[in-house]
């Protein structure tokens, strides 16, 4: 009786012994920071446009579910994926890594993503899930879905429909103020906190100097919706408040001629 005992407390002691070891394994602190290493190391990947090692950070079963686009099967063709991506134009893509919950060997993150092109652009953001195996202690992405959440664009004004155009002459030695001014803040904050309003916006940039030495931005509001709100300042002033609304709002302001824009309100036709 007393051997059976000792053995029953030896197998407990094992068991306790490998629960412990299984344990640090999967410690999500740690899992979590190399989910990030290798979210860096797909980051640096994109800006150095290299597809070997994006394609690799996957699993040869790999999958991708892309927003508005069928499934992209294994890793030869998320490859092929990730390539034309880059010969779009993308230059640059951030990740916010929110959450990772540990299942063993798969791991399952959330987090949000930001795409940019040429001057640091932002041309799309989102949310994502990303599934990942540890593969011979290595963790790959074994599914990769994300979703769009800047809103579609808008339709573009219809006959009768109002169209805003705002002129925006900057002076020469203030093109990259404007420039930072509207990359930096006023575009962010539109997505941010009006993306419906933002969707309605184009914006032109010069392809020449004006005879007079300044620089011509235009922004296309089409259609322009009177029942949203263009203000600038009310923009910022939700996003940064209001001091550091006020500062920005100078910060294009001296950017400009004289100090002002000028705004036409016209009407689209079927001319």
């Amino acid at each position: 009786m007393e051997n059976k005992v000792k053995i029953m407390r030896h197998i407990v002691g094992i068991f306790l012994l490998i629960l412990m070891v299984t344990s640090c394994n999967n410690d999500p602190s740690d899992i979590t920071a190399r989910i990030k290493e290798s979210n860096k190391v797909f980051m640096d990947a994109v800006i150095n446009s290299d597809t070997n090692t994006l394609t690799n950070l996957y699993t040869i079963d790999a999958k991708l579910f892309p927003s508005n686009s069928n499934v992209i099967d294994g890793r030869p063709s998320i490859g092929q994926f990730w390539m034309a991506t880059l010969k779009m134009g993308i230059k640059k893509v951030l990740f916010d890594t929110e959450k990772v919950q540990i299942f063993g060997n798969i791991a399952i993150e959330e987090g949000k993503y930001t795409l940019f092109v040429e001057e640091d652009q932002v041309v799309d953001q989102g949310k994502y899930l990303a599934i990942w195996k540890n593969e011979d202690g290595k963790w790959k992405v074994f599914r990769d879905i994300w979703n769009v959440s800047t809103p579609a664009p808008a339709q573009r004004a219809s006959v009768n429909d109002y169209v805003l155009v705002v002129l925006n002459h900057v002076k020469a030695d203030k093109v990259d103020q404007f420039e930072d001014f509207y990359k930096n803040y006023l575009a962010p904050a539109g997505i941010e906190i009006a993306p419906r309003t933002k969707a309605t916006v184009r914006i032109q940039k010069p392809a020449r100097k004006n005879m007079d030495g300044t620089f011509t931005y235009i922004f296309i509001m089409d259609p322009f919706i009177e029942t949203f709100d263009y203000d600038i300042l009310n923009i910022l002033t939700a996003k940064h408040g209001a001091e550091k609304a006020g500062e920005y709002l100078k910060m294009y302001a001296d950017c400009l001629k004289d100090g002002n824009s000028e705004s036409y309100m016209s009407v689209e036709t079927d001319w």
